[in-house]
């Protein structure tokens, strides 16, 4: 099985750190990862997208994709660039508190996901893009939450080792919106 998945949002949301901590926990799962970011170069604020590919087999060829298996919209623009060119039958999960339309196509999956409000209930608005990770993994199957977990203290930095317990809430919080039935973007 191969998934080629994107996760774009803007700085500051964690794309970098959840990419990373995909492919690390999809080599810990026994199967190859490649991943490639694109960001502007503002830390903060500026867009960001991470190409995360997936493989039982040995990845041949470069770490990009022009037509992905899933996307983690993090923001409208996420949306606007990536939902026209998602595989038919593929999986778009969107953060509703941030983007203000539903998707067009009714040939995908869509998952709806609050991923701010969670966050702020966590008591952070950094655990965002945990939240999104959590979901996109639960409803695509790509990789087992528990890879995922057991891979946040060789991700994170030290100095963030004490927020392992709320990313891991986070991851949880997100798998349970992941795993709700996921609508046609027609049926939203």
């Amino acid at each position: 099985m191969r998934h080629e998945i994107i996760l774009g949002g803007f700085g500051g949301q964690g794309m970098k750190v959840i990419g990373s901590l995909l492919a690390q926990a999809v080599h810990q799962a026994g199967k190859h990862a490649t991943m490639y970011n694109i960001y502007a170069a503002a830390i903060r604020g500026g867009p960001i997208f991470c190409t995360v590919i997936v493989s039982d087999e040995p990845i041949v060829g470069g770490p990009t994709t022009t037509s992905p298996t899933a996307v983690l919209a993090m923001d409208e623009n996420t949306v606007e660039v990536y939902e026209p060119v998602i595989r038919p039958g593929g999986t778009l999960v969107v953060n509703s508190s941030l983007v203000g339309r539903q998707p067009k196509r009714d040939d995908i999956n869509v998952v709806m996901v609050p991923t701010n409000e969670i966050a702020e209930e966590l008591g952070d608005v950094k655990f965002t893009g945990m939240v999104g990770l959590g979901a996109l993994i639960a409803h695509t199957g790509v990789v087992p939450l528990e890879a995922i977990r057991s891979c946040l203290e060789r991700t994170l930095p030290p100095y963030r080792h004490h927020m392992i317990p709320a990313n891991e809430a986070a991851l949880r919080r997100g798998a349970e919106c992941g795993r709700s039935p996921a609508r046609s973007a027609a049926a939203i």
